[in-house]
């Protein structure tokens, strides 16, 4: 997560009262509040304060604990404009004393109340950017006067998936609700005890999981990785959702075995992985979700080529080469029944220049597949692709009765 930084400059700034600014507050810390990060108990110099019932911590001290680094690139200040600015993990935070909201990648985020700039220099923050911002899990109980910012629901999400290389289900137990959770995958019963037994039998099989990408949308992680198990290797697509509190309530997921090269040298998991433009997530899934049913779903083949920059595309399907040329013809390929056909969209995630878009085929023969596509905007225009498909078995097999979508 992201420290505060300031130069030796600022710093002066920041603990100079004639250098603050005439609207800087008088604040009064509070007494006896915890602040627990990730599990370990902080011991702050300044006290958090509570405001509208809700608690500020001092920016410094709240990066420090995020592991921020406390220097100009990470964290600036902006005397004229009573503003902070945080860069670091893919979020670049803009913070105005007595603003109700913060401004993460250039995007305006309400937050539950005001930063605060004391006559002293210091800066308090609302620790809910910390979820808005990274994704930290951030519950305050005013009753215990206890704090707790926890593991972000990506990293829990890692974590899990981490576990089936060693067997430990210990952070299955602590992130799968016990009494919600609602299994997708036909080859598993619903439950947390069938998912954890999945783990408990993994123990000693030579799993190896190789995460590759991994994005968030609202409270849904999808997850785009590499699993090997005694050198059989499959690509993968989880994805989980979220309650309130963190825990993980559904699980979907969807494997296919893994592929030589495609034509061009790619393979089915490789290739670009820096999440970019969280700023243009929603138009980029406006422009997916639009891509998918006009040209898969609707088979409109003369709108293709507007979803494009030219000829500039990346394929990562292990049966076709870059270039939307070669698109082209695999679509000609489906039109003539030499592939199977999209039937219905299920679900549109995206963070940032990533797009996750969960369908269903139908094959000539009546058979049903689940297909995960993953494309990746550039500029407002898709640049690279990968996915992952699967065949849903007969329902005579499946051990849920949830459904595969």
């Amino acid at each position: 997560m992201k420290k505060h930084t300031v130069t030796a400059a600022l710093a002066g700034l920041l603990v100079l009262s004639s250098a603050v600014p005439a609207l800087a507050a008088d604040v009064k810390p509070a007494t006896g509040i915890q602040v627990w990060v990730d599990g370990k108990k902080e011991a702050y110099k300044i006290a958090p304060i509570v405001r509208n019932k809700q608690v500020l911590i001092p920016l410094r001290q709240l990066a420090t604990s995020l592991g921020i680094p406390l220097d100009a690139k990470h964290i600036t200040f902006n005397t004229v404009r009573q503003s902070t600015t945080i860069r670091y993990d893919q979020a670049t935070v803009v913070l105005v004393s007595g603003s109700p909201e913060a401004q993460i990648n250039g995007i305006k985020v309400p937050l539950s109340t005001s930063t605060i700039l004391t006559k002293q220099g210091v800066t308090y923050v609302p620790v809910d950017v910390v979820k808005e911002a990274w994704g930290k899990q951030v519950i305050w109980d005013p009753a215990s006067q206890t704090l707790q910012i926890g593991v972000s629901n990506k990293d829990k999400v890692v974590e899990i998936l981490k576990s089936f290389e060693t067997g430990d289900t210990k952070a299955a137990e602590a992130w799968i609700s016990k009494d919600q959770y609602i299994q997708h995958n036909p080859s598993f019963a619903s439950g947390r005890d069938a998912f954890l037994q999945g783990i408990s039998q993994s123990k000693g099989a030579n799993v190896l999981v190789e995460v590759q990408r991994v994005i968030q949308d609202g409270n849904d992680v999808a997850v785009h990785y590499k699993k090997s198990i005694a050198g059989k290797t499959s690509i993968g697509f989880d994805i989980f959702r979220f309650d309130s509190n963190g825990k993980i309530v559904e699980h979907w997921d969807n494997m296919q075995d893994s592929a030589p090269t495609n034509p061009s040298g790619h393979t089915m998991i490789d290739g670009t992985t820096q999440i970019t433009d969280l700023n243009q997530t929603e138009t980029n899934k406006t422009l997916i979700r639009k891509f998918v049913d006009d040209v898969l779903v609707g088979k409109n083949r003369a709108a293709l080529e507007s979803y494009y920059s030219g000829d500039q595309y990346i394929q990562h399907n292990p049966l076709f080469g870059d270039g939307v040329s070669s698109l082209k013809q695999a679509l000609s390929a489906a039109g003539q029944g030499a592939s199977i056909g999209y039937d219905q969209v299920h679900m549109v995630l995206g963070e940032g220049n990533f797009v996750l878009v969960v369908s269903e085929l139908k094959s000539p023969k009546g058979t049903s597949a689940a297909v995960y596509d993953l494309f990746r905007v550039e500029n407002g225009k898709i640049a690279e692709h990968w996915d992952v498909v699967q065949e849903i078995p007969a329902k005579t097999e499946w051990k849920n009765t949830n459904g595969k979508f």
